[in-house]
């Protein structure tokens, strides 16, 4: 089948490309168009045309929620969104902390997925911050990258650990940055609006605290490491600082964090 996107806005960062035109797709594949081929046109006039969007932070539920997603649901909405790559986190039931659970992704993946699917791996067994997950193996099976989301390492010897495991196969490590000992049993943001509504605060530095020593630990380790859901101004001053000294440092940013 040939496609004929026309009048769209071209946005290629690999070329530098920002541009109104016409691209034509051949059998799913971009060329130039020969003139003859018969095709479907389709008007982006107002719209992008990009490539395919990756999303690093996803929960596609899978296995043991999947009353809230499954891997076919969840990469259906990927597809409709326009993301052709998905990251999946490995807090499921049971926790994606050994190398058969993360073929057991890729399997469902290869069945069910509606994009390209690579699964994260957890940092320690059971999420449970004690031991260390078979990081060697996961990485063998096809783990992208380690993280412990929904929670941080709380121990900073574990999580310095795993760094140099990761290290080792080049993986890098996701962060969930929050101090537990300082969020307590904090609802929201620390604030006016928090004591107006009679709520407990979650103070900044719980964040900030975090993402600083995951900084300082992937620096001594020499790996690659990304802050999840970033939300305080410290942590992105953080971040900033980190990438101005050369350092592997990245971050994302949700958009009700930014919007809200």
């Amino acid at each position: 089948m040939n496609i004929l996107i026309k009048n769209g806005r071209i946005l290629d960062p690999k070329n530098n490309r920002d541009e109104i035109g016409d691209i034509f797709i051949r059998d799913g594949i971009i060329a130039d168009y020969d003139g003859t081929s018969q095709y479907e046109t389709v008007d982006a006039d107002g719209l992008w045309v990009v490539p395919g969007l990756i999303d690093l932070h996803t929960h596609l539920r899978e296995p043991g929620f999947l009353h809230k997603e499954t891997i076919r649901t969840g990469t259906e909405a990927a597809a409709a969104g326009g993301f052709t790559s998905v990251c999946c986190m490995p807090n499921t039931n049971p926790v994606v902390d050994n190398e058969i659970l993360v073929e057991y992704v890729r399997l469902i993946s290869s069945r069910e997925a509606k994009v390209n699917v690579f699964p994260i791996g957890a940092v320690t067994k059971g999420q449970n911050g004690t031991e260390l997950a078979n990081i060697a193996g996961m990485a063998k099976a096809g783990a992208c990258a380690l993280s412990e989301d929904g929670k941080s390492v709380a121990n900073a010897a574990v999580l310095k650990s795993a760094m140099k495991y990761a290290s080792m196969f080049d993986l890098p490590v996701f962060s969930h940055c929050e101090d537990a000992s300082l969020a307590g049993t904090g609802q929201m943001n620390a604030g006016t609006a928090a004591e107006l509504l009679g709520l407990a605060g979650i103070s900044n530095d719980s964040e900030d605290v975090i993402i600083a020593r995951d900084i300082i630990l992937a620096k001594a380790a020499g790996i690659r490491l990304h802050i999840c859901h970033i939300s305080t101004a410290g942590g992105v001053f953080a971040v900033e600082t980190a990438q101005k000294l050369g350092l592997p440092v990245t971050a994302e940013v949700t958009p009700h964090h930014f919007t809200l």
